[in-house]
């Protein structure tokens, strides 16, 4: 099987997994379903940006993505765009706590279950300033991240025991909701937001407070201070601010900030960074580079930072990809380690719709091929973008 976006889908392509509405999750076509025009037509439309069809000698890849993760996701997707449109309706509207947190007690219970399936393999759909999208996006991330460094989580809420701090239903429903506030923030507020980007605009930076307002009492204090301090940068240079015992107006710093909002601070900045708001969908290895080198790195908690590529795969399995030799081929297997460095296979020269076994496949652990790059994923050209980890993790969080 192979991931393909949906602007590369051709008739005759034939799904080997189900296709789900990138709104309600519920199941638009089955898995064997074979794509025709009319088909790949309205997946377009309602913004399905990519398909995963049977590729010949490439089950190894089935591991990477659990049915039951994908349903879970779906259910999460479809509850979260219930809550947002219904306290955009009416900001007093009741929400259902418990049954958000079972559902993400549900999608946490599937991830553990099946470990392999445990990375950022799988996005949703739909438009990059949809609210709804955005929300399940850092949601699914920060869960996985709060799963990878679960000793880090003990480490840092020492007043838990370790069977509480490791808990991270609070993690996800914090991330949920993290912009609920955005419902509220009025129209104009946000239309500049989503022309500019402005951090600085005091008008959308109210939709901390406004969220926080909404679901405190509702939630545990660490799921409600999330949605508070989600823009805390680990510099100090987030918001709310408050004034120190200097003088200066400055966010929290370090520490200072839960261990959760750092958390979705990170997710949150992965999403926007890759989805701009512009319709454009930079590639995962240009969103890593940028936040693990440069500038924008001090934002972040290290130890969050640094487990970042251990979720995310810059290439992930399934992609297909253009090596520096010039052939396209599809990552088979990624390596934590050496992020920039899959294993691929060389796919055949011919359509990608292939139904009959080929011979035995060509394949290349990048590892191990240092003449050989990647140098382009799904149309854009990523040759500057490959890195290599600094430090490894288990360096920065010996408990992880």
């Amino acid at each position: 099987m192979l991931r393909v976006p949906i602007s590369e889908a051709q008739p005759g392509m034939k799904l080997a997994m189900a296709v789900l509405h990138p709104r309600t999750g519920h199941r638009l076509l089955s898995e064997d379903y074979e794509l025709d025009g009319n088909l790949i037509a309205k997946l377009r439309e309602l913004e399905v940006h990519e398909v995963w069809i049977h590729y010949p000698n490439t089950d190894q890849i089935k591991q990477y993505l659990s049915p039951m993760v994908v349903e879970h996701h779906g259910r999460m997707a479809s509850m979260i765009a219930t809550v947002f449109d219904h306290v955009h309706r009416d900001a007093h509207a009741q929400m259902d706590f418990p049954e958000y947190r079972q559902t993400l007690r549900d999608l946490i219970e599937a991830l553990v279950g099946e470990p392999t399936s445990a990375a950022y393999i799988l996005e949703l759909g739909g438009g990059g300033a949809n609210d709804f999208r955005h929300a399940g996006e850092v949601c699914f991330l920060s869960v996985l991240l709060g799963l990878k460094l679960q000793g880090y989580l003990v480490m840092q809420r020492k007043r838990l025991s370790p069977f509480h701090a490791r808990n991270v239903i609070s993690l996800g429903l914090g991330a949920m909701l993290h912009d609920i506030g955005m419902t509220l923030v009025d129209e104009e507020a946000r239309r500049r937001w989503e022309v500019t980007s402005d951090e600085t605009d005091q008008a959308w930076r109210r939709h901390v407070l406004l969220g926080h307002r909404l679901v405190s009492g509702s939630i545990s204090p660490a799921a409600s201070g999330t949605v508070l301090h989600h823009h805390q940068h680990f510099d100090g240079s987030g918001f709310p601010t408050r004034v120190d015992e200097t003088g200066r107006r400055r966010g929290l710093i370090g520490e200072e900030i839960h261990v959760f909002a750092r958390i979705v601070c990170l997710a949150n900045h992965f999403d926007r960074l890759r989805r701009p708001g512009d319709g454009t969908i930079r590639p995962r290895v240009a969103v890593l580079r940028r936040m693990l080198t440069g500038q924008l790195s001090r934002r972040f908690d290290p130890v969050v930072l640094a487990t970042l590529p251990l979720v995310v795969p810059a290439y992930p399995p399934g992609s297909i990809v253009t090596l520096s030799s010039g052939q396209r081929a599809l990552v088979q297997h990624w390596h934590p380690d050496s992020p920039c460095q899959p294993t691929v296979q060389v796919l055949d020269d011919r359509d990608l719709p292939v139904l009959d076994a080929r011979d035995e496949p060509v394949c290349h652990d990048l590892r191990q091929s240092p003449d050989l790059l990647i140098v382009e994923q799904d149309g854009c050209d990523v040759s500057q973008d490959n890195f290599r980890l600094v430090t490894p993790l288990r360096d920065i969080n010996p408990a992880a």
